[in-house]
């Protein structure tokens, strides 16, 4: 995991593993017959260590779906390299797969069935990932130092840059996840109403 954290899953290398423990390549192939294999164990572990807490009495489905982003969240702090090892050469892990199994059975009880249960679960889970993702790796984007080549825009673009700079600089993750949680149950409830009408 400590491998992991330090560069893309790429990089990592049965061998740089193997140097790391002090020993050979070799000896790992009697735990695990692959790479692939032993991202897919390190995903699994990780993923179930993943914990909802229980549901409040007659919780909305909204209530359990952002408890479930919130916890996310906090488990991709918690792990940061769950990005990382959730599937590995286009395979979910078991694991993610029980991760994302709320979301699934919430949406299938709002009456999403099929191809648009697929489609809308996929769609949710992703945009989780991208959204705590980016906003876990990519919150530095709002320090001083990212308008550090500002000089090489036109003076109105350099000015309109400058005057946002100083909002953008006092957003806090927590508002900007936030926001994006409450935007992709709104999306999720205008659907459930379109289903409900038809």
């Amino acid at each position: 995991m400590e491998l992991l954290e330090q560069g893309p899953v790429e990089q990592f290398t049965l061998a740089k593993l193997a140097k790391s423990l002090d020993t050979v390549s070799m000896a790992l192939y009697n735990y695990f017959p692959s790479r692939d294999a032993l991202l897919e164990g390190i995903g699994d572990h990780i993923c179930m260590q993943f914990e909802m807490p229980p549901a409040k009495r007659n919780q909305r489905w909204q209530e359990t779906l952002m408890q479930w982003l919130w916890t996310f969240k906090a488990h991709a702090e918690r792990y940061p390299i769950v990005l990382k090892v959730m599937g590995v050469n286009g395979n979910s892990s078991p694991g993610w797969l029980r991760i994302t199994l709320t979301v699934s059975r919430t949406l299938y009880e709002q009456g999403f069935r099929g191809h648009d249960l697929a489609l809308h679960v996929w769609l949710f889970c992703s945009y989780a990932v991208a959204v705590v993702f980016n906003e876990l790796q990519g919150s530095h984007f709002r320090s001083g130092i990212s308008l550090s080549h500002i000089d090489k825009l036109e003076p109105d673009e350099q000015e309109f840059l400058l005057m946002l700079r100083k909002h953008n600089m006092t957003l806090t993750t927590d508002e900007v996840l936030g926001l994006a949680f409450q935007q992709m149950i709104s999306n999720l409830e205008r659907e459930v109403e379109r289903i409900q009408n038809a």
